[in-house]
């Protein structure tokens, strides 16, 4: 005896998500992601998005755009970071006072900008980051 919701070959159909668990997990990716931001200086916002979007982007279009958003915009910052490092040494350590206040900008726009896509994920909107390079698509 076969189990019919199990495919006899291949990946097993991946179940959807309920529109409020969606709404849910793509909240929490934001809240998560600027709340690590914040304790990390920009260097870990990206881990707590890339866990629940690797968990949940099959089952829900929601969570994979939201997921998708918020990788894009911590990978960002983090490369802006790295950035900003590498032109302050570069330059001798002048560039710092161009690049660090710069960056600090953009972490603070990262925050801002990850509690307002919290919220229209929340209403189930699907809200795009604006000024983040998108490496995910």
């Amino acid at each position: 005896m076969s189990d019919n919701s199990v495919p006899a070959y291949g990946q097993p159909a991946v179940e959807p998500m309920l529109e409020s668990e969606a709404r849910q997990y793509s909240f929490l990716i934001h809240l998560i992601a600027a709340i690590a931001v914040v304790l990390s200086a920009g260097f870990l916002g990206f881990v707590a998005p890339l866990v629940i979007w690797l968990m949940f982007r099959q089952r829900s279009a929601l969570v994979d755009f939201h997921g998708k958003q918020q990788l894009n915009l911590q990978i960002t910052v983090l490369l802006g970071g790295l950035a900003a490092m590498l032109v302050g040494l570069a330059l001798f350590g002048v560039g710092i006072f161009l690049t660090l206040p710069l960056y600090f900008a953009y972490w603070v726009y990262s925050i801002v900008i990850s509690f307002i896509a919290a919220s229209k994920a929340n209403a189930g909107q699907y809200y795009p980051i604006r000024f983040a390079v998108p490496f995910l698509k």
